[in-house]
C-alpha cells in the first residue's frame, strides 16, 4: 500500500478513511506532536485548513529530507493571503483547495508517489547505467542546452502546461518526449498531433474523436486524440497552426477539461498533461487575429526556448559523431569517422534546418562515404580553406573573436544589454550566456 504522511490541526476521519479505500496509507501527526513525525518520508500532505497563522509551518519544510515532495491543502479563502502564497510558490510542489474532490486529490497523490518512485529507480540505477550513452545525450552537452535540461528537469514532475518554441528542425518533440519520460505519466501514453497537416475540416474529428454515423463514411465510432492520451501526454506540434475556429473548442478542453465529440450527446473527459509547440511567434499571431490569447495564456504556463544549432555551436561536432555512429550501426557499413576538412565545414557552416539538416546530411554522407571516411564533399557543403599555423587552435580563435565582439559591443552601448543583444542580433538570454562563458565583468 502506498503511504502518505499528513501534518495538520486535527485528524479527519474522512480524508483518511476515503484515502485508505484508493489503497493510500495515511499516517497523521498533529502540530503539537511534531517530536514524533517522520522527516525522512518521501510525501507529504501538509493541511493547513483552519489555520489563521502558518509561521510554524516554513521550518517544518525545512526539516524535511531534500526529496521529499510537499502538497498543500487549504481552504480556498487562504488563497488571498500573501504568507500562504509565498509557501506554495517557495516549497509545494503542488497544491489543492477544500472543499476538495477526493478523487482528484487521490490522483494528485498517485502522480506525486509516481515521481518518487522514478526517482527512486534512477538512484538505484544510476551506477549499472552511468556508463551508457543516451540519444539524448550529445544534444545536451553545450551552455545553453544545459540550463534547458535543469529546466526541463524543474518542470516535467508537475503537471503544469509547457509551451516548446524553437526553429523547425531544432527537436522541439525529442524535448517534448524527455519532458514525458521525465514525469509521473511516464508509463502513460505519448499521443503526438501535428496540428500543422491537420485539414480544416477533420481537425474536431481528429482531435475530440465521433461517433458512428455523425457524418457521410463514419461507419465505425473513433477514439480522438485527446482520449488516446488520456493518462499521459498529449503533444500538440506547431499549435500555431491550428485553425482559428477550433481553438475554442481546445481552449473548453484546457479549462473544463471536457469536451464533445462529433455527434456525441454528452461531454467526455480525458486526463491529459499537454505539451505544445510552435517555430512561429504566437505573439505577433495574436496581434493578427490569428490565435486566441485565452489559448495562449492556457497553453504558456511554463516556456522552453530551443536555441538554434547556429548558436550553440560547440554541439556541432559531438552531434555529428554521434549520428554517425547512429547510422553505421542502422546501415551495417562499419565505422564511420570525420575528416578536419568536414569538422571545419560543418563549423563554418549556418545550419539554416538545424539539428534536422545535420542528421540529413550526416545519413547520406555515412552511405557515399568511402574507406569509412566523411568529406566535406560527402556531406555536400563548401571546402573551407584553413591555414595551418591555425588548424590546432580553431575554437581559440573562434572564442576570441567571440569574446572581442562581446566587450566592444558592451563598452560602445555603454553597458545597456538590450540595445546590446540588438546590436550582435542574439537574445537576452544568449547575450548573458555569453558573458559568463567568457568571464566578462559587465554590470548594465
Amino acid at each position: 500500500m502506498k503511504r502518505v504522511s499528513i501534518i495538520g490541526q486535527s485528524y479527519d476521519d474522512f480524508l483518511c478513511e476515503q484515502l485508505k479505500r484508493r489503497d493510500i496509507l495515511a499516517d497523521f501527526c498533529g502540530v503539537d506532536e511534531l517530536e514524533r513525525f517522520n522527516f525522512s518520508c518521501h510525501l507529504l500532505l501538509l493541511d493547513l485548513r483552519c489555520f489563521e497563522q502558518i509561521v510554524w509551518a516554513e521550518p517544518v519544510i525545512r526539516k524535511l529530507h531534500k526529496h521529499t515532495l510537499v502538497l498543500v491543502l487549504i481552504d480556498r479563502q487562504q488563497l488571498k493571503h500573501d504568507s500562504v502564497h509565498q509557501l506554495i510558490g517557495q516549497y509545494a510542489w503542488d497544491y489543492h483547495t477544500a472543499p476538495f474532490e477526493i478523487d482528484r486529490l487521490a490522483r494528485l497523490m498517485g502522480h506525486a508517489l509516481g515521481v518518487i518512485r522514478i526517482r527512486q529507480q534512477c538512484m538505484q540505477e544510476g551506477g549499472s547505467n552511468s556508463n551508457r550513452s543516451s540519444p539524448v545525450n550529445p544534444v545536451m552537452r553545450s551552455a545553453a542546452m544545459q540550463m534547458l535540461v535543469k529546466n526541463i528537469n524543474r518542470a516535467a514532475p508537475t503537471d503544469i502546461p509547457i509551451l516548446v518554441r524553437g526553429e523547425s528542425g531544432t527537436g522541439k518533440e525529442l524535448i517534448a518526449r524527455k519532458i514525458h519520460t521525465q514525469s509521473s505519466r511516464a508509463n502513460g501514453p505519448f499521443v503526438a498531433v501535428n496540428c500543422g497537416s491537420l485539414i480544416s475540416g477533420v481537425v474536431q474529428s481528429e482531435l475530440f474523436g465521433h461517433e458512428k454515423g455523425a457524418f457521410t463514411g463514419a461507419v465505425s465510432g473513433h477514439k480522438g486524440k485527446i482520449s488516446q492520451a488520456d493518462g499521459g501526454t498529449l503533444f500538440l506540434d506547431e499549435i500555431g497552426d491550428l485553425p482559428l475556429e477550433q481553438q475554442v473548442n481546445l481552449l473548453r478542453f484546457l479549462q473544463e477539461g471536457t469536451f464533445d465529440t462529433v455527434g456525441g450527446a454528452r461531454a467526455q473527459s480525458s486526463n491529459v498533461r499537454v505539451v505544445a509547440a510552435t517555430h512561429i511567434n504566437l505573439e505577433s499571431a495574436i496581434e493578427r487575429g490569428e490565435f486566441r490569447l485565452d489559448l495562449f495564456y492556457r497553453l504558456n504556463g511554463i516556456t522552453i526556448e530551443l536555441p538554434p544549432l547556429r548558436e550553440r555551436r560547440e554541439d556541432i561536432i559531438q552531434l555529428a559523431r554521434y549520428f554517425c555512429e547512429k547510422y553505421a550501426r542502422e546501415y551495417n557499413v562499419g565505422k564511420c569517422q570525420l575528416s578536419k576538412d568536414a569538422c571545419y565545414a560543418m563549423l563554418k557552416h549556418e545550419w539554416v534546418g538545424n539539428v534536422r539538416e545535420l542528421i540529413n546530411r550526416i545519413r547520406r554522407a555515412v552511405l557515399l562515404c568511402e574507406n569509412g571516411v566523411i568529406k566535406t564533399q560527402d556531406l555536400e557543403l563548401k571546402e573551407v580553406i584553413v591555414q595551418p599555423c591555425f588548424a590546432q587552435g580553431l575554437k581559440t580563435i573562434k572564442d576570441e573573436v567571440e569574446k572581442n565582439a562581446l566587450v566592444t559591443a558592451i563598452e560602445k552601448h555603454n553597458g545597456k544589454m538590450d540595445v546590446v543583444a540588438s546590436d550582435l542580433q542574439i537574445s537576452r538570454a544568449t547575450l548573458y550566456r555569453l558573458i559568463d562563458k567568457h568571464e566578462i565583468c559587465a554590470a548594465e
